[in-house]
Formats: structure tokens, sequence, C-alpha cells
């Protein structure tokens, strides 16, 4: 059975009867193998006598962010356009607006994070840092006067707990 006859059975038929600048709108469009829905908002509609098109305002839920673009539809191209609510275009994309600010909050820690490695090296070579800095003191010694003194350091801790 086809799609179409189950859809055409069970869903009502949605025909836009007017449409208006501000009028939010759902367009299926084909993406790759597979349709897409963008949500909308008609920003204008233009008419030369000959020639008419209607500018879109579209955004996309993709992937955790949301894809805004402007699209222009010529009068004579065939898109598949439906009527959809404000509530539910706000209900859409206040999912992706929440996911985008936990990313962008995580982005901008990590942003932070690369700056001040940035600052402090490029101060270090600048010689800022570098300046403040004091070398480590250190000895240095043989491996065999290394265990010779642990020996020595073994031998003393069991004299003093006899």
């Amino acid at each position: 059975m086809k799609t179409k006859t189950l859809i055409q059975s069970s869903a009502n038929i949605l025909r836009i009867t007017d449409l208006q600048k501000g009028n939010t709108v759902k367009i299926v469009t084909k993406e790759y193998s597979s349709n897409e829905i963008m949500y909308g908002v008609v920003t204008d509609l233009l008419n030369s006598g000959e020639k008419t098109y209607i500018q879109f305002l579209l955004f996309k839920d993709s992937y955790g962010d949301i894809g805004g673009n402007v699209k222009v539809y010529s009068g004579d191209e065939d898109i598949a356009i439906f009527p959809t609510t404000v509530e539910e275009v706000q209900e859409h994309l206040s999912d992706a607006v929440k996911r985008m600010g936990e990313k962008l909050e995580k982005e901008k820690y990590e942003l932070n994070n690369k700056i001040q490695a940035f600052e402090t090296a490029k101060d270090f070579v600048s010689g800022q840092t570098s300046a403040k800095l004091t070398e480590t003191s250190y000895e240095e010694i043989t491996t065999a006067e290394f265990n010779k003194e642990q020996k020595q350091k073994k031998i003393e801790e069991i004299n003093s707990t006899s």
C-alpha cells in the first residue's frame, strides 16, 4: 500500500487561503534522500503584475543547531507549504535553542581555556612571565650513589626501630 493512500484516508486537507507577511508556515523540502520540514515566517510578498515572489525566513533544527536562512520562491515554483501556529514553531525551536545555548556555554568555556593558554604562552615567549620565573634547584647524583643512599637510609631505619 502506498503511503499516499494512508495519508489521504486519515489526514484532513490543509489549504492556505490567504498568505500575509508575518504568517508562520511549514515547508517540506527534499534534502538528499529524505524529506525535511522547515518552519518559517513569511517576510515579504512581491507582485509585479507579471511575476510573483514570496520570501521566507526559514528555520531548521539540524544536529542541535538552528539553521536560519532567507529563501525566495518564484510564483511558478511548486512548493509544499502548510499552515502552522506560532506555538508550534516556538515549541519546535525551543528545544533546539536550549541545546544551542548549552553547546555555546561549553564552547565559551573551551575558548576561554584556549585564550588563557595562548596568553600564558605569549607572555612566556615575550619574556614577561619568564622574568618572574626562577629555575628549580637540583643536585645531580649517579644511580650508584642514589642506591647507596637508599641502603644507608634502610639500615638507619632498622637500627632506630630496634
